[in-house]
């Protein structure tokens, strides 16, 4: 059961010509794109989990509730479309993408697209993070009164 995710990643790795995955000391797998993307990879019976820290939200607290405001409603308007949940760390402030795969029908291409949907989010989420709340201009007057 937990050597499911490991003998994926052997092929995984063998399949992209990179060095064998250790896992850590928690069986976790680190999985580094782009140099600054970084995805977790454990498995927990048989489900197997990604998950990456797309960033904190801001330190002030009326700039968090309002980027927290908008991240949501991108976040809820994406789920029919994305199978990656967000979700905040109380602890840390920092906000969570994961994604949950059934390790017993998952095969190394599934595994493969799972990692690039992934990751596209996870840099989403980066950018939408690093970019801050988006305020938009109110229409002019003549436009609304004419």
């Amino acid at each position: 059961m937990a050597g499911e995710l490991e003998n994926l990643l052997t092929q995984f790795a063998a399949r992209w010509s990179l060095d064998e995955l250790r896992p850590d000391e928690q069986n976790r797998y680190a999985l580094v794109l782009d140099g600054d993307l970084r995805i977790t990879l454990f498995q927990t019976g048989h489900q197997i989990y990604l998950e990456g820290h797309p960033g904190a939200l801001a330190e002030d607290t009326r700039q968090a509730g309002e980027q927290l405001g908008d991240i949501l409603r991108k976040h809820f308007a994406g789920l029919q479309t994305h199978e990656e949940v967000l979700s905040l760390d109380p602890a840390s402030d920092d906000l969570l993408l994961f994604r949950g795969l059934s390790a017993r029908t998952l095969d190394v291409t599934d595994l493969e697209k799972a990692i690039e949907s992934f990751s596209n989010q996870l840099e989403f989420w980066k950018r939408e993070l690093s970019s801050g709340p988006i305020r938009l201009a109110p229409l002019p007057m003549h436009i609304v009164f004419p």
